[in-house]
């Protein structure tokens, strides 16, 4: 067990270390944003500083509250023009303070915040100038010079008034402390102040930060007489190496940054960073990035961000970065090279070669005139190279050798512009120099470096050169191509130059740059990263570093430093793949993201100090990155719709990407389809945020990620709408959408309403109609009813006289139709008996006949009279007799049909006409054969032969004929 416990202490200890390191890290000033007056409109001094619970930031300015969205400034002024002093996020609310005011404002139900003011006991009205805002206890507390006023559930509790002024008041470590003038530092407990041990000690001194030290310690600072130390028994000065300088900027706010850091923000000197020690870590103050030395309010937001509260503005500070910068104030120029020599660190720039001590380059409150220009050496640096014992300079006017703060000359006039050191291999004593216009040889002779040769045969810009392990020197030109040359023994003279033009590179399009990766010559351009083949003799892609880029953009050019990791630059963008144990590499960029666009396009420079200092030249200096300054880059965030609105109206809508869900879902008239949104991320730290936006219900898919923050939308149709909106930082992460819910009317003649409308219109129409034809129809109906009985009347009487009439007439006609009818039947019997008759006779004959042939025993004579006995019955079938009694019959029934066939066909035959008969009667074919005594083949030639005869075509029914005769 004591063995596990010192394993952890031991731990901890190399914990805090390495923490304490990684905060002492910054060599530079962090990344700063200022924002003035004519960016977020309103006054120039801002007192305090807040986050709310939707992380938007929120300023008490002299004109009111300010808004801040990371994209949008908006002013709240509630309370007429009184300066606010303070304001304090407590949950959803936010509180303020101001002159004989204190209120809040809180969302409503559409998230638009609204001022609801906490002065109701008259008492407030006289205790003038509120300064500052705590929460504590469940408790809101507004402090004033005269007096403490407590609030729990926003209703006032008690007010504590002041023995003199409260100069101050904090919350630390759950301890409610103010500070009176006369009684110098008190507690609040309850509703009423104590003295604490020790605290007449900062009575007459301005209290105006409290910091907790250590759960027991707590770090009091005060404007003109630095910090002391409060251990809840004794109040003593902290001597710190710090508190000369503090002294003299006066501290006028503090806050706890972390663990190992203080922000403390003076009235003369800015910004001043100290750590648990007392010592100063930085300073940033007007002539190192801000714009004004006094800052009124400090804050720290959830991402680490320091925001200022200026006399006139408001700053940022991007304090929890990676990357920290050496520029503007130092005047240092472009940065193009870096290294470190005999304890100092060298710079060269567009200005001049400029050096600087390791123990003033590492001081915090080092400026522009610790950083010392070598004389000789104004104008343009391009790069420095050193030995054991030599510092040389490649300089547009030839090489420099640095000999304390001066440079001589070591190239003869005529060589100009020094691009680059390589060593020789096989020749310690030279160095092969890449110049303007070819290359020149440097020898080193007891100990000192001197001009030897031009090497001949090559006069090309040589600002990339390496030899390869076959002895062969490269050279890239960004114009013309790529060179390889072999150099004779003496190194005085080129034997033989290849050049490979940038276009012959099978597939390559770009410039190649020339780079040394574990002894390999490698060229990289966009288009790929190549090798020579000797074999070949031709280019060809190197799969082994292109596998490595797979899914990343070809870099522009490589740069390998001593721990084999590939430094890459690609267009304004930077990143590293650090090399891992097992052979492959890890892409690093996040950190390097500040860096984007400040490097020197094409002649990107990095000077690696150490596995976790590098150094980089920018445009207006040089960045410092460490990689022992821990950050999250995965932290989430939200995104927020700052306005919805109609083009038309006046009402905004908003909606928070932490609220759980949308409380009013607004409905538009279908006039008003036109809509307006805009939107914004609290991401801070970042201004590239992209968006990307989708109207459920209208788009069919997500739009493209854009940094527009605002959408339009128009002509809607009636529906429900649902608007979704996502962001994305320069991390690549992406917050979660947030949607708001909306819906268009139907236009007043499509509405739920006017649908009812008009039904219960048309119900009265039809009701009135149905009155207004009832009463007609009523009115009609008693005239018609009038009308028809004298109608009546008079009909009747005609009746009367017309129906004897009548009646003996239908007598008549009866009668005469009973005679025709008896006349008929008469006929009818008549033909009938004489028909039996006949066939009877017929009948009774045939069996006479059938009788004699039964006793006929000559099989012969048999069938000789069963013949004979067979056509005699077929000429009675054909028997004219019976077609006159059918004729009869048919004649009765269709009266003038056989005329008016022997009228219209007169050369029908008898056969024929009797066939019309038959057809008309519709009888079938098989029927009318056994009439006729023939096949009922022979009954459709005969139906053939007479559709001729009536002189029909093909097609022409022969019933629908004879039936219209």
């Amino acid at each position: 067990m004591i063995k596990a416990f010192r394993f952890l202490l031991f731990w901890l200890i190399i914990l805090n270390g390495s923490l304490a390191t990684s905060q002492n890290s910054k060599i530079g000033i962090p990344e700063i944003e200022y924002y003035n007056r004519r960016v977020y409109h309103a006054a120039t001094q801002n007192w305090d500083i807040t986050q709310g619970a939707t992380e938007m930031m929120y300023f008490a300015n002299n004109t009111g509250m300010l808004e801040y969205d990371g994209t949008n400034w908006k002013k709240y002024s509630d309370f007429g023009g009184v300066v606010m002093r303070c304001v304090q996020a407590v949950g959803d609310k936010i509180y303020t303070g101001a002159y004989n005011e204190i209120g809040y404002y809180s969302p409503d139900e559409n998230c638009n915040l609204v001022y609801k003011s906490l002065v109701q006991d008259p008492r407030i009205r006289e205790l003038e100038d509120f300064w500052s805002i705590h929460s504590w206890n469940n408790k809101v507390v507004f402090l004033s010079l005269k007096g403490l006023c407590i609030y729990e559930n926003d209703k006032l509790q008690s007010i504590i008034p002041s023995s003199s002024r409260f100069i101050s008041s904090f919350v630390v470590n759950g301890l409610l402390l103010v500070q009176d003038e006369k009684d110098g530092l008190m507690e609040i407990r309850g509703d009423k102040c104590y003295h604490v041990a020790n605290g007449k000690v900062l009575s007459g001194k301005q209290v105006s930060t409290i910091m907790s030290l250590s759960e027991s310690e707590l770090l009091i600072g005060t404007i003109n007489d630095g910090f002391y130390i409060w251990d809840m028994q004794n109040i003593y000065p902290w001597e710190v190496s710090s508190n000369k300088l503090l002294k003299e900027v006066n501290i006028y706010r503090g806050q706890k940054y972390s663990e190992e850091l203080f922000a403390i923000g003076t009235i003369q000197g800015g910004l001043v960073m100290i750590d648990r020690r007392g010592d100063v870590f930085m300073q940033i103050d007007k002539d190192r990035g801000l714009n004004n030395n006094t800052l009124l309010s400090i804050f720290v937001d959830r991402e680490g961000n320091i925001w200022g509260g200026l006399d006139n503005g408001i700053v940022k500070i991007n304090f929890n970065s990676s990357i920290s910068f050496l520029q503007g104030y130092y005047n240092l120029g472009t940065g193009y090279t870096m290294d470190k020599f005999g304890g100092d660190y060298y710079f060269g720039t567009n200005q001049a070669l400029y050096k600087i001590s390791e123990e003033g380059f590492r001081n915090p409150l080092k400026d522009r005139d610790d950083f010392e220009r070598i004389a000789g050496t104004e104008g343009q640096v391009w790069s420095v190279y050193h030995d054991e014992n030599t510092l040389l300079c490649g300089h547009t006017n030839g090489v420099f050798q640095v000999k304390g703060n001066k440079g001589e000359l070591l190239s003869s006039e005529e060589i100009s512009g020094v691009w680059v050191f390589k060593r020789v291999p096989g020749h310690e004593d030279l160095l092969m120099l890449g110049t303007y216009s070819g290359l020149i040889v440097l020898e080193k002779k007891d100990g000192k470096w001197h001009y030897r040769n031009k090497v001949k045969g090559f006069d090309e810009s040589s600002r990339f050169l390496e030899f390869d392990s076959f002895g062969n020197l490269w050279v890239s030109h960004g114009y013309r191509g790529i060179y390889k040359m072999h150099i004779n023994e003496g190194i005085t003279e080129v034997k033989d130059v290849m050049r490979f033009k940038n276009e012959e590179v099978a597939d390559n399009k770009s410039s190649l740059v020339l780079s040394k990766i574990n002894g390999e010559c490698i060229f990289t351009s966009e288009d790929g990263v190549y090798s020579y083949d000797l074999e070949e003799s031709s280019f060809v892609r190197n799969k082994k570093y292109e596998t490595i880029f797979e899914k990343i953009d070809f870099p522009n050019s490589i740069i390998q430093d001593d721990y084999r990791n590939l430094w890459c630059f690609s267009s304004g963008t930077t990143y590293v793949l650090r090399y891992l144990e097992d052979g492959s590499y890890r892409k690093i960029e996040y950190p390097f993201l500040p860096l984007h666009q400040k490097l020197v396009n094409a002649f990107e420079s990095l000077y690696i100090e150490d596995a976790d200092n590098v150094f980089f030249g920018i445009e207006d200096g040089f960045a410092h990155y460490s990689s022992d300054a821990f950050k999250n880059y995965k932290t989430p965030f939200n995104v927020h719709i700052r306005s919805f609105q109609e083009s038309k109206d006046s009402v905004s809508y908003f909606l928070h990407g932490n609220v759980l869900s949308q409380q009013a879902i607004p409905e538009f008239p279908f006039k008003k389809n036109a809509f307006e949104i805009s939107y914004a991320a609290t991401f801070f730290e970042d201004l590239n945020i992209e968006y990307t936006t989708n109207l459920k219900g209208y788009d069919s898919y997500h739009s493209t990620w854009t940094r527009v923050n605002k959408v339009n939308y128009a002509n809607l149709h009636e529906g429900e709408y649902v608007f979704e909106v996502k962001a994305k930082n320069s991390y690549g992460i992406e917050s979660l959408p947030i949607q708001f819910k909306f819906v268009v009317l139907p236009p007043w003649h499509r509405s739920t309403s006017a649908k009812t409308g008009f039904a219960i219109l048309f119900v009265v129409l039809l009701a009135l109609v149905y009155y207004f034809f009832s009463k007609r129809i009523e009115l009609s109906r008693q005239k018609e009813k009038a009308k028809q009985q004298e109608r009546f009347r008079i009909k009747e009487e005609q009746l009367k006289n017309a129906a004897l009439v009548s009646e003996k007439e239908m007598i008549r006609l009866r009668n005469e139709k009973l005679r025709s009818e008896m006349v008929f039947k008469e006929k009818e019997l008549a033909n009938s008996t004489v028909h039996i008759i006949q066939k009877n006779d017929f009948l009774s004959e045939i069996k006479d006949q059938l009788k004699r042939i039964v006793k006929v025993g000559d099989k012969n004579e048999w069938e000789r009279k069963v013949r004979s006995l067979i056509k005699k019955i077929d000429r009675d079938i054909a028997n004219e007799n019976n077609w006159e009694v059918f004729e009869t019959h048919f004649g009765q029934v269709h009266e003038a049909f056989f005329q008016r066939l022997k009228e219209k066909h007169p050369e029908l035959t008898s056969r024929e006409q009797k066939l019309c008969a038959y057809v008309k009667m519709g009888m079938a074919s098989k029927d009318i054969a056994s009439l006729m005594n023939i096949t009922t083949r022979a009954v459709e030639n005969n139906r053939s032969k007479l559709r001729q005869k009536l002189g029909m075509v093909q097609g022409d029914n022969l019933l629908d004929y004879i039936e219209q005769l």
